[in-house]
């Protein structure tokens, strides 16, 4: 699916979406002949990103009703048909607006117009700080004030549980009491009233028999959760043998969740010290386990290594294990 959807009001745009069409990867020209209202419905939840060739004020009245969270909604860049501003309307940092407004405009030999206080200021802009970390937020409504007060104080002050960031940015200041921090950085999702963020530092390893449908890993995913208490928003990804690398139910459960999904060789696989040693495994595959192996690799990294936290479960065509980085 074309991760880019582009839109042109009018015919003496078109020009302009076609040059931007052949320079972006995976974008697609989306038909406006019944309305760009109906277009923008249309590519809404099924593109990452929209760029509308048109007036602003056109663009604004059409998205009316659409925008949700800017967590959840497509970044939206608006140009105009010559290509001399590209606006990041929607989504500047989480959806990558900015960016790739400033990709049009190099394209079209313009001006990229990015009006976020953070890039104005100079300042961290915290939303995106928090996907380059990897961190999920518990409470984004916490968003905008966090970044109205760093732009007022000039700095704030950060509490982490572990050494999970290494290094702040100049403007986030180090503190060890959590209710004095306005970010806390935390497996505990309830410390602190501040910003709170949980590291994605935990990451599942999967093992399956051919042909395993989505719902039964949906089943396992479920019970990790309820059974083991796997909190989701500190899962930062998944795992399995190279030999699964096909298996559609694997590639489903790991898109449904958003989760980067790792493969790994037999030798990688049998690299692995201290990981439960299963024979008939060994006999099927040539390796003595893989659930616990993938979740340790995957969790690896960086000069730190991964540890079990939930032993290897099985279920009826599923193995599955999780481990966490160490700090």
């Amino acid at each position: 699916m074309p991760k880019t959807a582009i839109l042109a009001a009018t015919s003496s745009g078109m020009e302009l979406a076609r040059l931007l069409n052949e320079e972006l990867p995976s974008s697609e020209l989306v038909d406006t002949a019944h309305g760009v209202r109906k277009a923008l419905e249309t590519t809404w939840r099924s593109h990452d990103s929209i760029i509308c060739i048109m007036a602003a004020g056109i663009a604004v009245r059409c998205l009316s009703g659409l925008c949700r969270s800017k967590y959840q909604d497509p970044c939206v860049v608006v140009v105009d048909e010559r290509g001399h501003h590209a606006i990041s309307l929607l989504s500047g940092h989480i959806g990558g607006g900015n960016l790739l407004a400033e990709k049009v405009a190099e394209i079209s030999e313009g001006t990229a117009v990015i009006t976020t206080a953070s890039d104005v200021t100079g300042h961290t802009a915290v939303d995106l700080w928090t996907v380059e970390e990897n961190l999920t937020i518990v409470n984004p409504d916490k968003i905008a004030s966090i970044s109205a007060k760093l732009i007022q104080k000039g700095h704030l002050e950060v509490h982490q549980q572990c050494n999970f960031i290494k290094s702040f940015p100049e403007d986030f200041h180090s503190c060890t009491n959590p209710q004095d921090a306005d970010i806390v950085i935390a497996l505990n999702s309830h410390t602190g009233s501040g910003l709170r963020l949980i590291p994605r530092v935990r990451y599942i390893g999967f093992g399956c028999r051919r042909g395993t449908t989505v719902d039964e890993f949906r089943e396992v995913v479920a019970d990790l959760e309820t059974q083991d208490g796997l909190d989701l928003r500190s899962v930062g990804g998944a795992a399995s043998i190279d030999l699964k690398n096909d298996e559609q139910g694997l590639l489903e459960i790991a898109a449904l969740y958003n989760w980067p999904l790792r493969f790994f060789t037999k030798d990688q696989i049998g690299s692995v010290t201290g990981s439960e040693k299963s024979e008939i495994v060994h006999q099927k595959i040539g390796v003595f386990g893989v659930c616990e192996s993938a979740a340790i690799l995957a969790a690896s990294g960086r000069s730190r290594n991964g540890r079990i936290i939930i032993k290897k479960r099985k279920w009826e065509r599923i193995t599955a294990a999780v481990a966490e980085t160490e700090y």
